[in-house]
């Protein structure tokens, strides 16, 4: 599992082929995460689309959330990359089986880390992509421009990449799908196993595009 930077962001796709060298098809229908409140909801990520995750306080679940995606997407021998803004991510805390089909890129903050995903999408290499913006500086996050979020949807329109983005606050305009991650964790229940904690998460629809139109839970 290499950490790459995007200092050098044309030379991930390079780094990518020689590492994952078959592209593995996907299925047009979604992917099932193995949280049944999501998958019972839209069936789980809609591909392609982008699926917007906002984690709306500390402890929500956000990184059992990525657990899932990371358990889903080994189940389904598909690769995952993570694009983590401000290095987050802690590996040393999962398996190693887990993270065999991980593509991991450490960026600087959310430009850098929105530049990377750009990239990413565009590689028939990868089934999911996660952009982890939760711990990204808000007034960086405020100066995103909506194009760049519909880029990203154009990009991906002709193929089976499904996109999560983890956010504090809604952000994402061009997202399909938007769930809302509310609910802090109480300390009883963090003394659960990872999939069992992972199962009774139980974020909300708040919205889904069906068409040209919104549909608007809760």
């Amino acid at each position: 599992m290499p950490a790459a930077s995007p200092r050098s962001l044309p030379a991930l796709r390079q780094l990518l082929h020689e590492r994952f060298p078959r592209a593995t098809p996907g299925a047009a229908e979604p992917l099932a995460t193995g949280v049944p409140a999501i998958d019972e909801a839209t069936g789980g990520l809609p591909r392609p689309a982008l699926t917007e995750f906002t984690c709306a306080a500390p402890s929500c679940g956000s990184s059992l959330l990525l657990g899932a995606l990371l358990a889903a997407t080994r189940a389904a021998a598909l690769r995952l990359a993570l694009v983590d803004a401000d290095d987050a991510f802690d590996p040393d805390s999962w398996e190693p089986d887990l993270l065999e089909h991980l593509f991991w890129v450490r960026a600087r903050g959310a430009p850098e880390a929105l530049a990377a995903a750009d990239l990413l999408v565009r590689d028939a290499n990868l089934g999911v992509v996660v952009l982890d913006l939760r711990h990204a500086a808000p007034a960086a996050l405020r100066r995103i421009p909506s194009t760049s979020w519909y880029r990203l949807q154009r990009a991906i329109e002709s193929s089976t990449l499904a996109i999560a983005v983890l956010t504090p606050v809604a952000l994402v305009p061009s997202a399909r799908v938007r769930f809302e991650l509310g609910s802090s964790s109480s300390l009883p229940a963090l003394s659960r196993e990872r999939p069992s904690l992972a199962a009774a998460l139980a974020p909300a629809l708040r919205r889904q595009r069906t068409g040209t139109a919104f549909a608007v839970a809760g």
